[in-house]
């Protein structure tokens, strides 16, 4: 499969970044996150959420056409989510197989966590929604995705999340 950063075409006459039909918005990470930093609660955590849903939504049709485009091949998605991940400027993301059968990733330098700043709370929606995509694909059910900790706590260097299919839906 061609790099992702490879696939992608600059249409600067459009003003567009695609890959395919995907359209792609380049934005500062405290930009976004500066809005959501603005917000009251509850306001701040329906937003965070939602957009934790669309990231679920629509990259989760990213996502369905790449476990296509790899035959339904589970680790070739894991390592093209990682790979992609990390060229859209989403952290550095390490996807390992938990004993729990499920996942556990471990995201380093999440651009939510830095764009927002300190907080006492999880704040990486977009990863919980993109994590809740693939996972759905791999596990061919609906699955768990949980923030354990997140780097903007202070306490870890990383964002910690895990992937569990659900026992009931």
């Amino acid at each position: 499969m061609t790099e992702f950063k490879d696939r992608l075409s600059w249409d600067t006459a459009q003003g567009q970044i695609l890959d395919a039909d995907r359209r792609y918005l380049m934005m500062r990470a405290d930009v976004l996150m500066g809005l959501f930093r603005r917000l009251d609660e509850p306001a701040r955590t329906q937003a965070l959420d939602a957009l934790g849903q669309a990231v679920m939504e629509q990259g989760g049709l990213s996502v369905k056409a790449y476990w296509e485009a790899i035959n339904h091949d589970p680790q070739a998605l894991l390592d093209s989510i990682a790979d992609i991940s990390a060229q859209l400027g989403w952290g550095n993301w390490d996807i390992q197989t938990a004993a729990s059968a499920g996942l556990q990733v471990s995201v380093k330098n999440s651009p939510f966590a830095w764009g927002f700043g300190p907080h006492d709370q999880p704040l990486c929606r977009p990863i919980v929604g993109m994590l809740t995509a693939v996972g759905k694909l791999i596990y061919d059910q609906h699955v768990q995705v949980q923030e354990i900790h997140c780097c903007a706590q202070g306490q870890h260097a990383d964002c910690l999340f895990t992937v569990l299919p659900k026992i009931n839906d």
